[in-house]
Formats: C-alpha cells, sequence, structure tokens
C-alpha cells in the first residue's frame, strides 16, 4: 500500500513540474531569421560552386575535343582517375587507333552540346552543330568501311592458303569505330561526366539523343521535331536520303533481304515521308502517295492502318457552323 501511495505522490510531483524547467534542456533561444538567411546564404553558395564545375567541365571538354590525340589522352587522365580497375588490357594499342581516338573526340564534341542543351540552347541554335556532328560520325564509319574491306581480303587469302604478310597488323585486329563504347554509351553515364560530377544537370534535357553516335536518334528526338514544327523541306529530304541509303545497305544482302525491302520496308518508309508531306503542307502530294500504297500493296501488313490513316485525312473536318453547342446537347424543348 505505501509503495502505491509514493509511486503516486512520484508522478503527481513529476507532472507538476513546471515547463520552464523542461525548457533549460532545449538549448538557448533560435533566431529563425538568421538562421533561413544563412541558409539561403548557403544555398546561393553552393549553387555558384556548381556553376563554376559546369563551366570548368564545359571549357576542358571543349578544349580535349579540339584534337583526337588531346581527346584520348584526356580520356586516358580521367578513366584513370574515376575507374581504374576497368582499363581494358590493350589499352596503348587501342589508344593509338583511330577509331578509339575519334570516339573520344565525337563523345567530347556531343557532350558539349549536351550541355549546351541543358543551359537552354534550342534547337534552332544547335542546328548548324549538330549536323556537323553528324558529318563527322559519317566521316569515321567510312574508315569502317576500308577495315572491313581488308579483312574480308585476309579471309579470302586464308581460304586459298596464303600466308599473311609479316609485320603487317591483322585487320582483324584493328578496332572498328561503330563498336566503340563511348559513341555508343549515353553521354550522361560516361567517364567525363563521372569524373565531373555534372550528371544532374541533364536530369531534365528534353527532345534529345544522349548517344553520341545514333544518328538515328539524333534525327528522331531532335531534328525532325524541329522540321516539323518550321515546315522545313529537309525533313522530306532526310526520308529520301535514307530509304536511298537502306536500299544501298540491303542491295549488299541476299536476294532475300532484298525482296523483303522491297516489299515490307521500302512501302513503309514512303508512307512515313507522306506523312511528313502532310505535316508540312504537302497534303495533294502525301494523299496520292498514300492512296498508291494502299493499292499497290494490298497484302502489307500494314494495310489496314494505313487505310484508316487515309481515311481520316479524307473526312473533312466539320466547319464551326455545324457544330453542335455543348450547352445544347442534351436538352429539349
Amino acid at each position: 500500500m505505501k509503495k502505491l501511495f509514493f509511486s503516486g505522490v512520484f508522478c503527481a510531483l513529476f507532472l507538476a513540474i513546471p515547463s520552464a524547467w523542461a525548457q533549460v534542456y532545449d538549448g538557448p533561444p533560435v533566431d529563425m531569421k538568421e538562421m533561413v538567411r544563412l541558409i539561403q546564404m548557403i544555398k546561393e553558395k553552393r549553387k555558384e560552386t556548381e556553376k563554376a564545375l559546369q563551366n570548368k567541365a564545359l571549357q576542358d571538354f571543349q578544349s580535349a575535343a579540339g584534337s583526337p590525340a588531346a581527346a584520348i589522352s584526356f580520356y586516358g587522365r580521367v578513366i584513370q582517375t574515376v575507374q581504374p580497375d576497368r582499363i581494358r588490357s590493350d589499352y596503348a594499342d587501342w589508344a593509338k587507333s583511330d577509331a578509339a581516338q575519334n570516339a573520344a573526340r565525337l563523345h567530347l564534341n556531343y557532350l558539349v552540346l549536351t550541355i549546351q542543351r541543358a543551359n537552354g540552347a534550342t534547337t534552332q541554335q544547335l542546328e548548324p552543330a549538330l549536323m556537323s556532328h553528324i558529318a563527322a560520325l559519317k566521316q569515321a564509319g567510312l574508315k569502317d568501311e576500308e577495315i572491313l574491306h581488308k579483312r574480308k581480303r585476309e579471309q579470302d587469302q586464308k581460304s586459298s592458303g596464303l600466308q599473311p604478310v609479316k609485320g603487317r597488323t591483322p585487320a582483324t585486329q584493328i578496332p572498328l569505330f561503330e563498336e566503340q563504347e563511348l559513341i555508343k554509351q549515353s553521354v550522361r553515364n560516361s567517364a567525363f561526366v563521372k569524373c565531373y560530377r555534372i550528371g544532374k544537370q541533364f536530369s531534365d534535357v528534353k527532345n534529345w539523343e544522349f548517344s553520341p553516335g545514333n544518328i538515328e536518334g539524333i534525327y528522331q528526338n531532335t531534328l525532325l521535331p524541329y522540321y516539323r514544327e518550321n515546315k522545313d523541306q529537309r525533313l522530306i529530304a532526310f526520308w529520301d536520303q535514307k530509304i536511298q541509303q537502306e536500299g544501298q545497305e540491303v542491295a549488299k544482302g541476299t536476294q532475300f533481304q532484298i525482296d523483303q525491302f522491297k516489299t515490307v520496308r521500302h512501302p513503309q518508309l514512303i508512307w512515313l515521308r507522306a506523312q511528313d508531306m502532310n505535316e508540312i503542307g504537302q497534303r495533294n502530294r502525301a494523299l496520292t502517295e498514300m492512296f498508291n500504297l494502299v493499292k499497290n500493296y494490298p497484302d502489307h501488313a500494314d494495310l489496314m492502318s494505313w487505310i484508316a490513316q487515309l481515311e481520316e485525312l479524307l473526312t473533312p473536318s466539320p466547319s464551326p457552323s455545324t457544330v453542335e453547342p455543348e450547352e445544347s446537347k442534351g436538352h429539349t424543348d
């Protein structure tokens, strides 16, 4: 009974302790306005630091992209810093190759364009540089054709029993540009971005291809939407070039591949071109091409989709005077 009595007394005394006594352990009063001001200063300082780092990265990337040799040298220093355990065993020989040096240079070049995009540059502003980048990619790819030709010739010689020329590097050991990770990977995941810690700068970038070597992606994600918006005739030139290029590539294949291109892929490309003709105001040309495709390829897998799209284009839109006002729908006198 006494234990319960003293326990009750203790609880009563504890609850009766003045709140002022408890506040002693909360520390001195906080100047909230001053704290907010200091936090804001810290945030602004952090923004300035990040901006300075971004500017430093941009300058370094632009400088290194000035030449293939400078680009591969810069890449070597960066990869040693951020991924020393992933350096390829044949790095010294690989870094001397045209494929590696061109890939490093064009990766950096495109990374610069991506940073400019993240900083607010429009497609109109970047379009000349993007076209130059695409031209450089195609030029670098031409060397791949030479290497592949040498590989075929060496294979033919080997099949004929001829011995390779001593002292000459086999073509199979010469890297191909199109196989380089530096032009295939996203610039957001590159060693350069990791080294300079600027990855989050690209989080809000829209209408942009992030792979430096993806010419199709650069057109589809960035250039073609810009051409459509501005009714630019280069939109049709793109499709003409694409149709020609794919036709030339397939001509190197088997007869089956050639036939498939003629009956399946080529009509699809013509349809896509016709759609963009309509987009830039060439409605009559578009409808004529679309109708010819429907008429000439009745067995095509896309036929019903084509017909549905064509019928929609041929159906006149109702004029404003014939549209029933919303407020009158569902009401009777």
